[in-house]
């Protein structure tokens, strides 16, 4: 057998190695991300806790969507004198 050989064996056998070893860490990392998907996973009984928070902020103050008691949208549209654009045919 000559060197050439020799070293496109050695190749040969290395890329089988490199796919193997990369099958293997696949179907590890497939594994471990099937076991730990919450979705998954079996349920594990925990203690439950309770947070409860307290907000600063006050609704009364937001105006964002109070109305402006004449029951109508009329800010809504073009303001002032603007007429509406119609454009008529085709070009």
């Amino acid at each position: 057998m000559t060197r050439i050989e020799k070293a496109r064996r050695r190749v040969t056998v290395a890329r089988y190695a490199i796919g193997i070893t990369a099958a293997a860490a696949l179907a590890g990392f497939a594994a471990v991300a099937r076991s730990t998907h919450p979705g998954t996973a079996q349920r594990v009984a925990t203690a439950r806790t309770t947070v409860t928070t307290t907000s600063s902020y006050d609704e009364s103050d937001s105006s964002f969507f109070d109305d402006d008691d004449s029951g109508s949208y009329s800010n809504i549209g073009p303001s002032g004198s603007a007429q509406p654009q119609v454009q008529s045919g085709a070009s």
